[in-house]
């Protein structure tokens, strides 16, 4: 099944950028101009001349924001606020305070066969200083159907973003922000999407849901959920304080060394950890023996449609006489009881037909049947051959593979048995000590204030537990949208996970298989299994595999769901970083596939050094593909980079050679 798409994605055609005093040149500020082309554009230069910048320029210029580093993913109904302060001291510096109000940036695009132009200029993200709309009619005229001239900027932005988010059909400006930002943009902030389970659970509520409406309410439940569990655990936080000031004032009493509190304490945070930890380890596994059953029946489910093949061209294979059989006389002559050639008519005329054809006979004149000169035999007897060494091979890998899952769940069970006794020594460790913190000391006073402690305890433990009450009302409407998603996604799985192996395989030479999975009662998550084993942990890649097994999966979404003619843009900030020179080259071939194969657009920058990444990626796209823009145009270079400026030009050299096929 190949996907519609379900959004019309933004094809950028054209940026500028206006006294934006990084980009200088001789002490006078660059006036950037960029036609963007399809396919890929590049823009490549030395460490340093604001590579970054641009990208970031870009995604500034569309949603007014850029977001900041080391900050957890948001929802969409958060990413403005969290990062509107970054947002504004960004540019600062950047820009020259005498430039700062002139300075802005302009993009064109196109989206549902409309062209939008903006200028938002870098004083006032909220504001546009410039919006037109027009209806490409066709390709050298337009139409504008926007009529606000009279609008303030703060109101062009806003129409912008309802028309944008209405053009995409992707529900409100905040989703759009989401998936420009978090999906479609790899920057060097590095967030992923396969291990960070908010950033996978928003994208997958997006991508794979029939209705928009049942997006925005999984992510509102979803953002009054963690309200919730914030309030519950803020209140659980002041009742932990308040505990401890009741152990602190119990600390002066001889009662609380009887009681011995601190190794009390030790042992209760140990057998939490113990509990966490077998819970982990029991989940984990449990995963890895899910797959080594699902591997079993796909391996049955192969070697029945082998036995099927098998007995069907047994059956050719047997029946000889089946090309007379079939012959248009002979059948005649048994419909009708007849013989065709001299007309006689009675029973013994199939009798005496069926006879000589089941004794290799002809029927007419009782030459036999040689089959050993038979091609079409020989050939279907080579077929038999060859699929008896297949359901031969396929038995032995089940086989490895039940012997591997009787491993593992000797190891389930173990650890299963773990978990279980674990949790019961927790339990009857908190039933032994269930009364130690309330004890009257005989003290008036510090009874007095034991009594004003525990009933401040009771407050907020109560607290949260109906924060948490109130948490899990929402739990079961929040889990039938998340099993929605999941069948959504199962339906989609025909087209989505070959796209994905495709690409993954580009890159990494592997075939992997991708897992939709719930993760505890809020998150739902992709992970896959490499070389037949599940990793549910990042650690257990590379950073490069981590960082393009994650590009594979953007790409696979884009391609998924972009609408024919709206493909999507990538923006990927210098991804050559963490490579050597063989998956550079491997990368290369990713990024050509994504955009030469279905018609995808990336916008990256890259760094100057060995560039096999641009190279493979140039021969492949050609000039009608790529464009490859050298930095140094717009900016001057540092006397370091000055010294390197030939090996720069080499290499510059290369990836021209490479564009122009030589």
């Amino acid at each position: 099944m190949k996907s519609k798409g379900r959004f019309n994605f933004i094809n950028i055609q054209k940026i500028k950028i206006r006294n934006f005093s990084l980009y200088s040149k001789n002490e006078k500020t660059t006036e950037v101009e960029e036609n963007i082309n399809n396919g890929v554009y590049c823009l490549a230069g030395a460490n340093g001349l604001g590579k970054t910048t641009f990208l970031n320029i870009i995604n500034y210029g569309l949603t007014g924001l850029v977001l900041a580093p080391n900050k957890d993913v948001l929802l969409p109904k958060e990413i403005e606020t969290e990062n509107k302060s970054y947002t504004e001291d960004y540019f600062k510096g950047r820009i020259n305070v005498r430039d700062y109000d002139k300075a802005e940036i302009e993009i064109t695009f196109e989206i549902n066969k409309k062209t939008y132009r903006i200028v938002r200029g870098f004083d006032n993200r909220n504001a546009l200083r410039s919006f037109e709309i027009y209806n490409n009619l066709d390709k050298n005229k337009t139409e504008s159907i926007l009529n606000e001239t009279n609008s303030s900027s703060e109101e062009l932005n806003r129409i912008y973003q309802s028309s944008l988010a209405n053009d995409m059909g992707i529900g409100s400006f905040e989703n759009f922000v989401f998936f420009q930002l978090y999906v479609l943009t790899f920057d060097e902030n590095r967030r992923m999407l396969f291990w960070n389970e908010k950033a996978s659970t928003n994208t997958l509520s997006m991508a794979f849901n029939d209705s928009l409406d049942d997006t925005e309410r999984i992510l509102e439940l979803k953002k009054e959920m963690e309200v919730l569990e914030s309030h519950a655990r803020n209140a659980r936080w002041q009742a932990t304080q308040i505990k401890k000031e009741m152990e602190m004032l119990l600390n002066t009493k001889k009662e609380m060394e009887l009681l011995n509190w601190d190794d009390l304490k030790k042992e209760y945070d140990l057998l939490i950890n113990i509990v966490e930890e077998s819970e982990k380890k029991f989940h984990n596994i449990e995963s890895e023996y899910d797959t080594l059953l699902k591997r079993q029946n796909i391996i049955n489910s192969e070697i029945l449609q082998y036995k099927i093949q098998y007995k069907r061209l047994f059956s050719q294979y047997s029946e000889p006489r089946s090309r007379l059989l079939n012959n248009q006389y002979v059948q005649f002559s048994k419909a009708n009881h007849e013989c065709f050639l001299c007309g006689a008519k009675g029973h013994h005329i199939i009798e005496k037909i069926e006879k000589n054809l089941y004794q290799d006979q002809c029927p007419i004149c009782d030459t036999k049947i040689d089959n050993d000169k038979n091609k079409v035999q020989n050939q279907i007897l080579h077929q038999l051959e060859e699929i008896d060494k297949k359901i031969e091979g396929k038995n032995k890998d089940l086989e490895s593979l039940i012997f591997e899952s009787d491993a593992k769940k000797v190891e389930l069970e173990k650890a299963e048995y773990n978990y279980i006794s674990s949790k019961e020594k927790l339990e009857k460790f908190e039933k032994e000590n269930s009364s130690i913190s309330f004890k009257s000391t005989g003290d008036t006073i510090t009874d007095s204030l034991l009594s004003e402690y525990k009933d401040r305890f009771e407050k907020e433990d109560k607290k949260a537990d109906d924060y948490y009450k109130q948490r899990d009302q929402l739990k079961p409407e929040y889990e039938n949208l998340l099993k929605n998603v999941e069948e959504n996604y199962k339906r989609a799985e025909t087209y989505f996970v070959p796209l994905f192996k495709k690409l993954s395989k580009s890159f990494i030479g592997l075939d992997l298989n991708i897992y939709f999975q719930k993760k505890g009662a809020k998150n739902i998550k992709l992970n896959f299994e490499l070389l037949g084993t599940r990793r549910t942990e990042s650690y257990q890649l590379s950073e490069s595999q981590r960082f393009f097994l994650d590009i594979a999966l953007r790409m696979t979404l884009a391609i998924y769901l972009s609408k024919k003619g709206n493909e999507a843009t990538l923006l990927i900030d210098t991804p050559e970083g963490s490579l050597d020179i063989a998956y550079e080259n491997r990368v290369g071939q990713m990024f050509a596939d994504f955009v030469v194969d279905y018609n995808q657009n990336i916008i990256m920058t890259a760094n100057i050094n060995a560039s096999q990444l641009l190279v493979a990626l140039a021969k492949r796209c050609g000039e009608e593909k790529m464009y490859f823009r050298r930095m140094l145009e717009w900016t001057d270079m540092t006397e370091i980079q000055k010294e390197g400026e030939v090996l720069f030009n080499e290499v510059y050299e290369n990836i021209d050679r490479a564009l122009r096929g030589k």
